[in-house]
């Protein structure tokens, strides 16, 4: 075992990321004043944010610091490519795309990961989108963090899977084995014209909390959570807005065998706007 791999070890172990992550979502949502008002300056300073590309730029009238964090970009800004099949959710940074093989993605060079494990656990789940394809994208915390809908479709379930918090920025990627699947995350599933397609919300490292449109904020708990949709004929057009993260995360997309080819912008370490082709 390399020392690197050996020290994330020790620190996946000493390092308490989740109490960290819990007490991070709650301060950012407390209105501080001018100690918000601070924090959002300094924020847009370090991370060198053109507030111009929101849609409000007054800063002042953001009363916690997550208000900010989550604030809507200018949709003139993200047009939607209406013929492509599939477009990004987000903005980011694509961390890897490719085909699923045998049951397998691809993490980083020499790392893989789960896609049983990723999903939840359940065969039938992970069954549509065997030698399918997916797609991965990172979100840092200076991204437009609000998730949009990639293709027309109906949701059928979502499946809360409890983790850990770790960070999932490039370094640990590249070290940290099965980080995906080790993280808490939420699998959304869509019944779509091109069969069924997943999108997963994967938690990290002062995440506050992962927010979707239709149930809230995603309660923390011990246990795996399935929830099923399938009655209440609850659907999305292709760009529209499905939830949140309180800072920076990972978006992780599948879809099935022969339904669609990745974009050429979907290689590992291009930027990405969301709106831009994902599947064409």
């Amino acid at each position: 075992m390399s020392l690197i791999s050996t020290a994330l070890k020790i620190s996946e172990a000493l390092t308490p990321l989740s109490t960290l992550t819990y007490l991070s979502s709650k301060i950012t949502d407390v209105p501080l004043g001018k100690v918000t008002q601070f924090l959002i300056k300094e924020f847009i300073k370090t991370y060198k944010i053109d507030v111009n590309d929101y849609e409000n730029t007054d800063i002042s009238s953001y009363k916690t610091f997550n208000e900010f964090f989550i604030r809507k970009v200018r949709s003139d800004l993200r047009p939607i490519d209406e013929k492509a099949i599939a477009v990004s959710p987000v903005d980011g940074t694509v961390g890897q795309a490719d085909k699923i093989i045998a049951g397998r993605l691809i993490q980083a060079k020499g790392i893989d990961y789960s896609l049983s494990a990723l999903l939840g656990g359940k065969p039938d789940d992970s069954a549509p989108f065997e030698d399918g394809d997916f797609a991965c994208i990172y979100l840092s915390p200076a991204n437009y963090h609000r998730i949009h809908m990639p293709i027309d479709g109906k949701l059928v379930k979502t499946v809360h899977v409890p983790g850990k918090h770790f960070p999932v920025g490039h370094k640990n990627i590249s070290y940290m084995p099965d980080l995906y699947t080790k993280n808490e995350r939420l699998v959304c599933f869509f019944d779509t014209a091109i069969g069924s397609f997943a999108l997963v919300m994967v938690g990290a490292a002062l995440v506050g909390s992962i927010n979707t449109v239709w149930d809230g904020t995603v309660v923390r708990r011990k246990n795996i959570e399935e929830k099923s949709f399938i009655d209440k004929d609850i659907r999305y057009k292709k760009g529209d807005e499905i939830g949140h993260f309180k800072y920076g995360s990972t978006v992780i997309c599948l879809w099935g065998k022969d339904q669609g080819n990745l974009a050429p912008e979907f290689v590992p370490g291009n930027p990405i706007l969301f709106g831009k082709a994902m599947i064409n």
